[in-house]
């Protein structure tokens, strides 16, 4: 007796796979011809001469198989889906064949068009067979493709491959003739792909699994004496876990079936490439199949049952029909722990289910899903652990405190953190307990234990926040279940803080290392171009004045050094701080508007056990002290070299922008004052860090000696750069005063700033020269003159900061 329930259509994770893929191999074919226009017309071209060197006979013989096969084929197999009376696919068929012509017109007119040789068209003149050699077209082929793929859920393997046979083998044949580009060719099968996946996406599919009568002659095969299958109600299915039954045999005995599909192993592929790519060490099964699949899991409640940890007892694995399997236990009058209400999940339970977790923790089995829908409860109270698809013998460290760490954070969102924490104290022991501190970090949850945590952990924000008419900034920021989790195991087992462990595959620090060797590549090494220019400029300088020049950038990390110095209330070390002003430096040569550099000065701060808040008031006092130093000495040097030199007028319409910044500014503050939102902002990110910016400058303003660095820093900075700009127009025979080279150095400082590139690099150059040579410099010597500068000022700093900063973290500065 078979209780079979009507067909569901699904939404398949092989479809998601199928259209990422397609659309993957879709912009590798268009991106060539696109951006690499002439050797793509090339290759193409060499293609086309290769068709064109068969004999024509052959050639038109090979476009006439082509045209019957591509007009016969359609009709069969729509023919072919009416007498099986498949109306679902038919019904998915019309929309995706329709959608990929559709898609694939202005793809091939707009992107692929102009990549095609210019001779093709004079190829086709005089050959065919039932019509022109160049039908069947991309649009057609696109279509049979579509179709192939949203009809291919309800043909069976067999059919399925025919059907993709001829399609790929009319492509492939009708490029051998030269009835159509390759690009083309492959573009069209890719938007067919495209196109059918989305169709079967929306529309949803036919789950991939076995039907119930091939479970059930599946469970006949392998022995057991069936009396009657039926399948778990939808509510009580394991989300992602393939079908679940219920099963008796004719000796009374109840069995649970669990069926997997190959659309379970896709979804779980994603699953193991998203972890893949985010962690380290992801500790995922290897296997592919669910024949694999279950005899894993098979193998892990054996061992599971040996270490003396409840859990479900195992009775068989057995293949099924369509690529499926299925495991086998056996049943037990139990619900899972998720479905117990919180005030119902009792100590007894608790202790019960660690103390089996511990027996698995001494043997070293993960469990790698441990969750309450994992957890049967007896109505005695006795549990019972299932569910061991993703378990690991031999597990790391990782895996086994993450297994602690998820269980924990799971029943505490259930009954709080002071019971589950004792209960699992109670199960696990101290020692055991408090190797799960590293792993009380999201990245340690699987999805659906990390989704739960960040609802439990945003119902508290709100009802924190729901009391009170006023929001009010918060100690220690948002709820955070983990953080209490975290202190309450510190307490409770007496360990000392764990520092969380490094799971992340990418982090903020080598995500900016690959943004940083991105921005290197692209910026800097095109400028190495110039260097023979920089070599033959050298030949013609007077060294005397190179060598002279050549201090400016020890200097100038001088007066850096004393600008840190003077933004924070307290004593820095002036060698260490100098180290990282080298080192931010070079950070600054690799990202724009140096913010590579603050991020660094920082965390030195933060490292030297400066609060934070005073950290980052001290790094936006420097950057405010410096734009004001740099206007104030931009505003002389302008009006000095403007009384001095009539030939350059220097005007800045002061109110042309005043007023318009004021009305910004006043607009930006209404709307935060305004909205709550903004209101939120001020209140929580603003003021704060207006109060630590205000005492940090207090501490700063009551110092004479703090304000002497400060000014010293602020001043030199820029003098010392416009000292080594002198110097260097002086090795090329330039005798420009040092007011005139002040106000070109900072006008093309201005400039420089405005470009959104590390350094000013390129920008700062050409303002440079351009200033250089309106007071009256030889274009070849204001060239040569920045040439030598920007090597003694900006690329001298590339290997002395790099070499800097790995010291800097070497000692631990940063």
């Amino acid at each position: 007796m078979i209780d079979a329930p009507p067909p569901r259509q699904v939404r398949r994770a092989a479809d998601l796979s199928r259209l990422l893929v397609s659309g993957a191999v879709l912009v590798v074919t268009v991106l060539p011809a696109v951006t690499a226009l002439a050797p793509t017309r090339r290759m193409q071209q060499a293609l086309l001469d290769a068709a064109t060197a068969l004999p024509p006979g052959l050639r038109d013989g090979v476009v006439g198989a082509v045209q019957v096969v591509a007009v016969v084929a359609p009709v069969v197999a729509v023919g072919v889906l009416v007498a099986r009376r498949r109306g679902d696919a038919i019904l998915r068929i019309v929309p995706a064949a329709a959608l990929g012509a559709l898609l694939s017109w202005p793809v091939t007119h707009l992107a692929m068009t102009r990549s095609r040789p210019g001779v093709w068209p004079q190829v086709l003149v005089g050959r065919g067979a039932l019509v022109d050699a160049g039908w069947p077209p991309a649009a057609y082929l696109a279509a049979c493709a579509a179709a192939v793929v949203a009809a291919g859920p309800w043909l069976e393997a067999r059919l399925r491959r025919t059907w993709w046979t001829l399609t790929v083998g009319c492509a492939g044949l009708s490029i051998t003739a030269a009835a159509i580009m390759p690009l083309e060719a492959v573009g069209a099968l890719a938007l067919g792909g495209v196109a059918g996946s989305a169709v079967l996406l929306l529309a949803g599919a036919p789950a991939d699994r076995p039907a119930p009568q091939a479970v059930a002659d599946a469970l006949v095969a392998c022995g057991i004496p069936l009396a009657a299958l039926r399948e778990t109600p939808p509510p009580d299915q394991r989300s992602g876990e393939g079908a679940g039954y219920g099963a008796e045999t004719t000796t009374g005995a109840r069995l649970t079936v669990q069926v997997l599909g190959p659309e379970d192993r896709n979804r779980d592929l994603f699953h193991r490439l998203a972890r893949l790519a985010l962690l380290r060490h992801p500790s995922d099964t290897d296997a592919h199949t669910p024949l694999a699949a279950v005899e894993h899991e098979l193998l892990m409640l054996v061992f599971a049952g040996r270490t003396g940890a409840r859990a479900a007892e195992p009775v068989i694995a057995y293949p099924v029909d369509k690529g499926g399997a299925l495991l086998v236990t056996i049943e037990h009058a139990a619900r899972p722990l998720s479905a117990f209400p919180g005030e119902e999940i009792t100590d007894q339970i608790l202790t019960g289910v660690w103390t089996s977790v511990a027996r698995l923790q001494k043997h070293r089995l993960a469990h790698r899903a441990l969750r309450p829908e994992h957890i049967l409860v007896e109505p005695d109270g006795a549990s019972r652990l299932i569910a061991f698809a993703r378990a690991r013998l031999g597990a790391t460290p990782d895996a086994l405190g993450s297994d602690i760490a998820e269980l924990l954070a799971t029943t505490a969102t259930r009954i709080g953190v002071p019971r589950a924490t004792q209960c699992a104290l109670a199960g696990l022991g101290p020692p055991l307990l408090a190797t799960a501190l590293p792993y009380l970090q999201p990245l340690a949850l699987l999805g659906p234990a990390r989704r739960e945590v960040a609802r439990y952990d945003q119902a508290r924000a709100r009802a924190a926040g729901a009391g009170t008419k006023r929001r009010t900034v918060r100690p220690g920021g948002r709820p955070s279940l983990l953080r209490d989790l975290s202190a309450a195991v510190v307490e409770a087992t007496g360990a000392e803080p764990a520092p969380l462990a490094p799971l992340a595959r990418f982090t903020w620090k080598t995500i900016f290392g690959l943004v940083g060797a991105f921005l290197v590549l692209h910026l800097v090494l095109p400028q190495f171009a110039s260097a023979s220019a920089v070599v033959a400029a050298l030949r013609k300088a007077d060294w005397w004045w190179v060598l002279a020049a050549l201090p400016v950038t020890f200097i100038s990390q001088v007066f850096s050094t004393c600008l840190q110095m003077g933004t924070i209330p307290a004593r820095l070390p002036f060698g260490p701080t100098y180290e990282v002003q080298f080192a931010s430096s070079f950070l600054n040569r690799i990202t724009p508007n140096n913010v590579g550099g603050m991020a660094l000065n920082l965390r030195y701060l933060q490292k030297t056990g400066i609060e934070t808040g005073a950290a980052t008031a001290s790094v936006g006092l420097q950057s405010l002290v410096s734009a004001v130093s740099n206007a104030v000495l931009a505003a002389w040097f302008f009006a000095w070299a403007g009384r001095h030199h009539t030939g350059v007028h220097l005007h800045v319409p002061a109110g042309r922008y005043v007023l318009p910044a004021i009305a910004l500014a006043l607009a930006a503050g209404g709307l935060l004052g305004v909205t709550p939102a903004g209101r939120r902002f001020l209140r929580e990110k603003v003021w704060p860090f207006l109060r630590a910016a205000a005492s940090t400058v207090t501490g700063v303003a009551s110092d004479p000696a703090k304000l002497a660095l400060l000014v010293t820093g602020a001043l030199g900075l820029p003098l010392i750069q416009v000292v080594g700009l002198v110097l260097s127009v002086r090795a090329f025979g330039g005798g420009l005063p040092f007011v005139q080279a002040g106000a070109v150095y900072m006008a093309a400082r201005l400039v420089a700033n405005a470009a959104p590139v590390p350094g000013g690099l390129g920008a700062l150059e050409v303002g440079l020269i351009a200033g250089l040579t309106a007071l009256g410099v030889t274009a070849g010597a204001a060239t040569s003159a920045v040439l030598v500068y920007r090597l003694l000022t900006f690329w001298l700093n590339v290997p002395l900061g790099a070499l800097a900063l790995r010291a800097v973290q070497r000692k631990g500065y940063a």
